[in-house]
C-alpha cells in the first residue's frame, strides 16, 4: 500500500508528539536515576543537564547533515527512534555498570567526594550513559523537517508545526511522568514501558517511510517560488547568532523562575513538573502561533527582532510585579479547603500561577527558533544541516545558559540581577538583528531602536529591589498553616520583613538566610532555606542535641561519627562533646555551612574542632564512595515533601547508612509528625523497620521523632546513661534541654520495637525505584492533618504497652522525688513532651512534697496544656497562697481567674473582679510599679467592666513604665496605643481618641482595630482625623 503524502504528514505530527512525550519522560526519568548515585548538587546537576542538552546539539547537528543526502529521511527517523528505544531497554542495566565501575574507581583512587577527580569522572558516567540516546533524539526535529518539506517556503510551516507538535508533546510527557508514572509504576517500568513505544514509533516511521508514494530526492531542484533566497549571507548568521542568544537567556529564565517561586509554590516534585510545564506551555503556543503566519510573511528579520523585544519587554514588566507575587498567591490559595479533594486545585493554582509569569515571554520564545531555522534555509539541498545547526546553536546556548546561572550568576549577583542579564541578552539580540540584519538604516528603524531602548532603560530604571521577605517568608507554610493573609500587600511586607537578617545570600544550590525572631524565652535565630525554616536556636533545640546525644550516650565505645544535614551544626556540636575521634558532616548547601557562624553561641562551634571534616556533597553521593565506617550515623534531611529529599527516607539509603556501621553500630533519623499523615508516618516507620533489625522511637520534643536503629538490641542501663551525664560539657549540653538525669532520658522514648513494627503495619516500602514517600508527602503538607494515631500507640500511656527502658528501670527500682519533679517540669513545658505525663509524674511528686512551690506551678501548667482549666485555677490559687510575694504567681492568678469568671458571667451571677484587681495592685506594689503587665492586666479588667477613666490612668502608667523599663515584648505597643484610644471614644474625647487611634496604626499598619475606630471617629464628625 502507498503513503500518501496528506496521510505521511498525518502519521508523523502523531508519532512526532509521541517522541515530544517519550523524551520529556526519558529526560525526567535519566536525571532521578543519575541523581541516585551522582547526587543532587548544582555540580552534578549541572553535569547531567549539560551532557543532555550537549548530546543533542551533536544530534541535531550531526543527522540534520545526514538527512540531505538521504531519499528518504523518513526511515532514518524511524531508526533513530528505534535506536533510543533499543538504548533505553538497556539503560538499567548499563547504569548498574556504570554506577559499580564508578564506585569502584573512586574507593581505589582514594578521591575524596567532591573532588576534580570525582567531578571528571561523574562527567564520564553522564556521558557515557546520556550520551548516546541524546545524540540519537537530537537528529529527530531536523530530520523530519528535511523529511517534510518541498519547498523553502513550505520549510518554514514545517518547521514551526514540528516544533509545536513536539513541545506540545513535552508538556504531555512531563505531566505524565511528574504525576503518574514514576509515583504509579516506578523508574524502572516507566523506562522499559516508554522504550517499548519508542520502538513502536520507530518501527511505523520505517514502514511509513518505505510506502511513501514517491521518494524525497537528495538534492531537490528548485522550485520557481525558490529560486534565490530573500536573506542575505549576513541574516542567515544573525539568525544563528540570535538562536544561541535566545537560547542561553531561555535557560537563564527557566532556572531563575523556578528559584523565584520555590518560596511561594513550596519544593515538591509536582511543583517543579509544574513550572516546566508551564514554561513548556508557552513555547507550544508560540510556535504554534507562528506555524500560521511564517509561510505568509516575505521578510522574518522584524518578526526575528520582534521576538526578542517581546521577550525583554515582557520580562521587565514582570520584574517589579513579582515582589506582589507571594502575597496574591496567598490571597487566593487560602480560599481553598485542606483536604485530598481540593489538593488538584490547588496545584492547578500553581500551574496558573506559572503561566501568569511565563506565559508572554515564553510565547516569544517559542516563535524564535522556527523563524531563525527558516532564516538560516537558503537552499531545499541543505535544509536538514541548516535546521540542525540552528537547533544545535540554539541547543549550546541553554547549556551555556544553565551553567552561567547556576554555578557562577547566582552567588555571584543574585536571582534578580540573573534575570536582569537575561533580559540585556534578548535586547542585544534584539539590537543585532535590527542593526545588522537590514540594508539600509532608515528613520524608522532610528524609531524603534530609539524606543526599544527608552522603554528599557525605564524597565531597569523602575525595577524595584526585591525584598527578602519574599525570599524568606516561605508563603506555601503560611497557606498550608491555614493564616489568614493581610488585607493588602503593604501590610503583608510590613508583617514579614524579617527585622533583623543576620545572614542571606543566593548561592547555587539554595537561598539561605538567618533571622532574628522572637520566642517566649527570648530572641532566636532562625535558619532558612528556601523558605522553609530548617533549624533554631531555640525551639529545634532539644531535637537538635538529642539526635547527637542519644546515639553517642547508647554506643558503648564511639570513636567515629557521620551527621548527614549539617543545618545549625547543633548536633555536630553535641556529638563532639564526648571522646570520639572523627566526625564526617554532608552537607549539600555550602551556604549553610557559612550560616551556621550564626548559630555558634549554641553549636559548640564544631567547625573550629580539628575531628570535624566537613563534606558539600549529596549524602547519596558520599555514602556511596566513602570507605570509612562509622560507630554513629545521624540523618537529620528536610522535609521529604521537597523534591529529592525523599532518597534521603528510602530503603537503599538506609541499607547504604547500615552498610557503613560498624557490628555495633547506631543510625539515628529524624522525622516528624506535623505536615503529614499517618500513612506516611507508617511508610517511613516500614521502611527503616525493614532494614534495621532493632529500631526504637523516641520523640525530643511535640511534633518531632527519633527512630534509633541498630544491628542488636541496645544496652540502655541507668548506670550508662549516669556515668556519661557526669562528663561536664555532656551534662552541660542536657541541661539546657531539660535533661537532668538518665530517667528524665527515658521517658522520651515512645515505642519500643515491637510497637513500631505493629504501628508500621504492612505493606510497600519508599524505594529508589518507587518513590512513594516523596509523591505522597506533597498532599499530605497540604491537607495538614498530621500524625495523629501515634498517640494511641504510645507505649508510655497504654496500660498493656510492651516493655520499654523506663519500664525496665522502674522494675529495679522507683523515681526519686527529684526525678519525678525533673521529669514532670519537662513535660509540662510548652512544646515538650507529654502533658498527662507530667500529670502522672507530678501527682506522684506532689504526695511526698505537697507544698513544693516549683511543682505546684508546674502541675497548674500542665494542667492548663490538658484543657482542665477549672484544676489548673485551683493550683494557680494554691501557688499564690505559697507565694504570696511572687509577682508572677499573683499575675498568673488574677488573669487566669478573670477570664474563667467573664466566661461564666451571666444575668444572673455578675462579674465580680475585687480579688484579680487587689492581686495585681499586690503585683505592682511587689515590683515597686517596674512591669508594664501588671498595669496592663489591671487596665483590661478594668476596661471589660465599663471603668473607662480608671482603665485609661492604668494604661497611660503602662506606657510611661515601657518608656523606662525594659517592655514586655507580648504585649504590642500598638494594642495599648489602641486601648488608650478606645478609653478616650468611650469618654467622648474624639480628638485624643483618633491621635492615639493614628499612633496605633502607625505602630502597626495591619491593626484594624485601630484602622475600624478611625473609620468609625472619621463617620462620627471627624475628630480630629485626616
Amino acid at each position: 500500500m502507498i503513503v500518501n503524502r496528506e496521510s505521511r504528514a498525518s502519521v508523523v505530527a502523531l508519532l512526532f508528539v509521541l517522541s515530544g512525550s517519550l523524551g520529556l519522560i526519558y529526560q525526567i526519568v535519566w536525571f532521578k536515576y543519575l541523581s541516585l548515585f551522582l547526587g543532587n548538587t548544582t555540580y552534578a546537576q549541572t553535569i547531567v543537564l549539560a551532557t543532555f542538552m550537549g548530546g543533542l546539539a551533536i544530534g541535531s547537528a550531526l543527522w540534520g547533515r545526514e538527512s540531505d543526502r538521504l531519499a528518504r529521511p523518513l526511515m532514518l527517523y524511524g531508526w533513530l527512534e528505534v535506536g533510543i528505544g533499543v538504548y533505553c531497554l538497556l539503560y538499567p542495566t548499563l547504569l548498574d555498570g556504570l554506577r559499580s565501575a564508578f564506585v569502584g574507581i573512586v574507593q581505589s583512587s582514594g578521591w575524596e567526594s567532591g573532588s576534580t577527580g570525582v567531578l571528571m569522572l561523574k562527567l564520564g558516567v553522564s556521558l557515557t550513559s546520556l550520551l548516546v540516546p541524546t545524540i540519537l533524539m537530537g537528529g529527530t526535529l531536523p530530520v523530519l523537517v528535511r523529511t517534510l518539506s518541498h519547498t523553502l517556503r513550505e520549510a518554514g510551516r514545517t518547521v514551526a508545526v514540528l516544533y509545536f507538535l513536539n513541545s506540545f508533546g513535552a508538556v504531555v510527557g512531563s505531566l505524565l511522568a511528574g504525576f503518574f508514572f514514576i509515583r504509579l509504576v516506578g523508574l524502572e517500568s516507566t523506562v522499559y514501558s516508554s522504550a517499548v513505544f519508542n520502538l513502536l514509533v520507530g518501527a511505523v516511521a520505517i514502514v511509513v517511510g518505505r510506502r511513501s508514494e514517491e521518494p524525497e530526492p537528495s538534492a531537490p531542484s528548485q522550485s520557481k517560488e525558490d529560486v534565490g533566497s530573500p536573506y542575505t549571507i549576513r541574516q542567515v548568521k544573525v539568525a544563528i547568532i540570535v538562536a544561541g542568544l535566545s537560547g542561553c537567556a531561555a535557560m537563564i529564565y527557566e532556572v531563575s523562575w523556578v528559584r523565584m517561586l520555590i518560596p511561594v509554590l513550596g519544593s515538591s516534585t509536582y511543583s517543579f513538573s509544574l513550572m516546566l510545564v508551564a514554561f513548556i506551555s508557552g513555547i507550544t503556543l508560540g510556535s504554534m502561533i507562528v506555524a500560521g503566519r511564517i509561510a505568509k510573511v516575505k521578510d522574518l528579520v522584524p518578526w526575528l527582532a520582534g521576538t526578542q523585544m517581546g521577550v525583554a519587554l515582557s520580562l521587565l514588566v514582570t520584574l517589579p510585579v513579582f515582589g506582589m507575587v507571594p502575597y496574591l498567591f496567598w490571597k487566593t490559595a487560602h480560599m481553598l479547603t485542606r483536604s485530598e479533594a481540593t489538593y488538584p486545585l490547588f496545584l492547578f493554582l500553581q500551574f496558573l500561577l506559572g503561566c501568569a509569569l511565563m506565559i508572554v515571554p515564553t510565547v516569544f520564545m517559542g516563535m524564535t527558533l522556527p523563524i531563525a531555522m527558516r532564516i538560516a534555509s537558503r537552499s531545499m539541498d541543505r535544509l536538514g544541516r541548516s535546521a540542525g545547526f540552528v537547533y544545535a546553536v540554539n541547543t549550546v546556548g541553554t547549556v551555556v545558559g544553565a551553567l552561567a546561572a547556576g554555578l557562577v550568576l547566582f552567588p555571584a549577583v543574585g536571582v534578580q540581577r540573573t534575570t536582569e542579564i537575561g533580559i540585556i541578552l534578548n535586547a542585544a539580540a534584539a539590537v543585532i538583528v535590527l542593526v545588522f540584519s537590514v540594508r539600509v538604516v532608515s528613520r524608522k528603524l532610528t524609531y524603534i531602536l530609539g524606543t526599544f531602548g527608552v522603554l528599557v532603560g525605564m524597565g531597569f530604571a523602575l525595577a524595584p529591589e526585591w525584598n527578602r521577605s519574599t525570599m524568606l517568608t516561605g508563603v506555601f507554610r503560611l497557606i498550608n498553616k491555614n493564616t489568614p493573609p493581610p488585607e493588602s500587600f503593604p501590610e503583608f511586607v510590613d508583617r514579614y520583613e524579617p527585622s533583623d537578617v543576620l545572614y542571606y545570600k543566593e548561592g547555587t544550590t539554595a537561598t539561605v538566610g538567618v533571622v532574628e525572631s522572637p520566642t517566649p524565652e527570648g530572641m532566636q535565630n532562625v535558619l532558612i532555606i528556601n523558605g522553609k525554616s530548617d533549624a533554631s536556636s531555640r525551639g529545634d533545640l532539644p531535637t537538635q542535641v538529642l539526635l547527637g546525644q542519644l546515639p553517642s550516650m547508647f554506643h558503648p565505645n564511639p570513636k567515629n561519627a557521620l551527621v548527614i544535614g549539617y543545618g545549625s551544626g547543633v548536633t555536630a556540636g553535641s556529638i563532639l562533646r564526648h571522646p570520639i575521634d572523627r566526625l564526617d558532616c554532608v552537607e549539600i548547601s555550602p551556604e549553610v555551612v557559612e550560616a551556621s557562624e550564626h548559630f555558634s553561641h549554641v553549636n559548640n562551634r564544631p567547625m573550629d574542632d580539628p575531628r570535624t571534616h566537613m563534606h558539600v556533597e549529596d549524602a547519596l553521593a558520599y555514602l556511596k564512595l566513602t570507605s570509612h565506617t562509622y560507630d554513629i550515623v545521624v540523618s537529620e534531611p528536610s522535609n521529604p515533601w521537597i523534591a529529592g529529599i525523599g532518597n534521603l527516607y528510602t530503603r537503599e539509603f538506609f541499607e547504604q547508612c547500615r552498610s557503613k556501621m560498624g557490628a555495633d553500630g547506631i543510625m539515628v533519623q529524624w522525622f516528624h509528625l506535623y505536615e503529614i499523615d499517618d500513612e506516611m508516618l507508617r511508610l517511613v516507620l516500614r521502611t527503616f523497620a525493614s532494614v534495621f533489625p532493632h529500631v526504637t522511637l523516641w520523640e525530643p520534643m511535640a511534633a518531632d521523632i527519633i527512630l534509633v536503629g541498630s544491628n542488636s538490641p541496645l544496652e540502655v542501663t541507668d548506670a550508662k546513661l549516669a556515668a556519661a551525664m557526669k562528663a561536664p560539657g555532656i551534662k552541660s549540653d542536657l541541661e539546657r534541654i531539660m535533661i537532668r538525669d538518665p530517667v528524665t532520658l527515658l521517658t522520651l522514648q515512645v515505642m519500643s520495637d515491637r510497637t513500631v513494627r505493629t504501628y508500621a503495619g504492612e505493606g510497600r516500602l519508599n524505594t529508589e525505584d518507587l518513590p512513594l514517600l516523596e509523591y505522597g508527602a506533597p498532599q499530605a503538607f497540604f491537607v495538614n492533618r498530621g500524625a495523629s494515631k501515634i498517640d494511641d500507640n504510645d507505649d508510655r500511656i497504654r496500660a498493656s504497652g510492651p516493655e520499654t527502658y523506663l519500664l525496665r528501670r522502674l522494675r529495679e527500682k522507683p523515681m526519686t522525688a527529684q526525678e519525678l519533679l525533673n521529669a514532670g517540669r519537662l513535660h509540662a513545658s510548652p512544646m515538650r513532651g507529654h502533658p498527662l505525663l507530667a500529670y502522672f509524674f507530678l501527682a506522684e511528686y506532689l504526695k511526698k512534697q505537697p507544698k513544693d512551690a516549683r511543682a505546684v506551678a508546674v502541675m497548674a501548667d500542665a494542667l492548663a496544656r490538658l484543657r482542665k482549666p477549672v484544676e489548673s485555677l485551683a493550683y494557680r490559687k494554691l501557688l499564690t497562697e505559697l507565694t504570696p510575694r511572687d509577682p508572677k504567681a499573683l499575675e498568673r492568678y488574677a488573669w487566669e481567674k478573670f477570664e474563667s469568671d467573664l466566661k461564666m458571667m451571666s444575668a444572673m451571677a455578675a462579674l465580680n473582679t475585687a480579688e484579680p484587681e487587689r492581686l495585681l495592685h499586690k503585683s505592682v506594689e511587689l515590683t515597686k510599679d517596674t512591669v508594664d503587665l501588671y498595669r496592663v492586666r489591671l487596665a483590661d479588667i478594668l476596661y471589660s467592666t465599663g471603668r473607662y477613666r480608671q482603665s485609661l490612668d492604668q494604661y497611660m502608667r503602662a506606657l510611661e513604665i515601657r518608656e523606662i523599663y525594659e517592655p514586655d515584648q507580648y504585649i504590642p505597643q500598638d494594642q495599648i496605643l489602641l486601648r488608650v484610644a478606645q478609653c478616650f471614644y468611650h469618654l467622648n474625647d474624639r480628638q485624643r481618641a483618633a491621635g492615639y487611634a493614628l499612633q496605633a496604626n502607625w505602630a502597626n499598619p495591619r491593626n484594624t482595630g485601630a484602622r475600624e475606630l478611625i473609620n468609625q471617629i472619621w463617620l462620627d464628625g471627624g475628630g480630629g482625623v485626616r
